[in-house]
């Protein structure tokens, strides 16, 4: 069992990559741990072939039957860290694919195919912010598992 933290296109800084890394390296050795990959955005003009060609590319890396998707999109279901962590636990059991999508977001049909979307707040965030934000939620939520005290409840 694995997660992954699936990225279109690359950390804004050196900062954001390692925080995103320091969470990580927390979870390394434990239950679950997490990789972050880094894919490559589009370069096509048109945002429709952009994105159809972004998913083309998360389909071959992260295939249906081997991941269950998590996509993050402003119009996925909110849930507190608690409740993710339950949901997670219940639903998920196997190799889990979390997808922050490119600038132009995230193809449609991909969206369709989710296993799961999930909104981190009804606020706008930057990519990089979202990375962040994301890895230490997944650390969070492992806590949560593992009730172990740095998610204080």
């Amino acid at each position: 069992m694995r997660w992954v933290l699936a990225v279109f296109g690359k950390a804004g800084s050196a900062y954001v990559a390692d925080e995103v890394d320091k969470y990580v390296k927390r979870l390394r050795g434990g239950a679950i741990p997490l990789e972050v990959v880094e894919l490559k955005e589009s370069k096509l003009d048109d945002r429709v072939q952009s994105l159809a060609q972004e998913a083309a590319l998360f389909e071959k890396k992260f295939p249906k039957g081997e991941f269950k998707r998590v996509i993050l999109s402003e119009e996925g279901k909110l849930m507190d860290t608690v409740k993710l962590s339950d949901t997670l636990r219940d639903r998920f059991p196997g190799n889990v694919v979390f997808l922050i999508g490119s600038a132009y977001g995230i193809d449609e049909n991909l969206k369709k195919s989710a296993d799961m979307l999930l909104s981190l707040s009804p606020l706008t965030f930057t990519h990089d912010h979202a990375r962040i934000i994301t890895a230490e939620q997944l650390y969070r939520v492992q806590m949560v598992m593992q009730n172990h005290p740095y998610h204080h409840r």
